[in-house]
């Protein structure tokens, strides 16, 4: 290397893309069990709350589980994400600004 060389490197890591499939359609949402994630932006918990009264009322979903996230910029714990998952029949994850 002589002194007009330069080096440049990029910090920023690869992007690893995974291919993930859909989820199978609940075949009704009458009687169904939904898990309810709010991500704590502003906003959020407001437009959760009327997605959770219009899927009640309207469409039949028998139980909410809500959880709230510290913050937005943290994901949610897995052992939360597990719990949902095996006592849940689908799952709605809010973002709002």
């Amino acid at each position: 290397m002589n002194d007009h060389s330069m080096i440049i490197v990029h910090p920023a890591a690869e992007d690893v893309v995974r291919t993930l499939g859909l989820a199978a359609r609940l075949p009704s949402l009458r009687g169904a069990r939904l898990a309810i994630i709010d991500n704590s932006k502003h906003n959020a918990d407001g437009f959760l709350a009327t997605l959770e009264t219009l899927l009640t009322r309207d469409y039949g979903v028998e139980r909410v589980e809500r959880y709230r996230k510290t913050s937005p910029s943290v994901p949610t714990p897995p052992e939360i994400l597990a719990r949902l998952a095996g006592s849940c029949d689908a799952l709605v994850h809010g973002v709002a600004d």
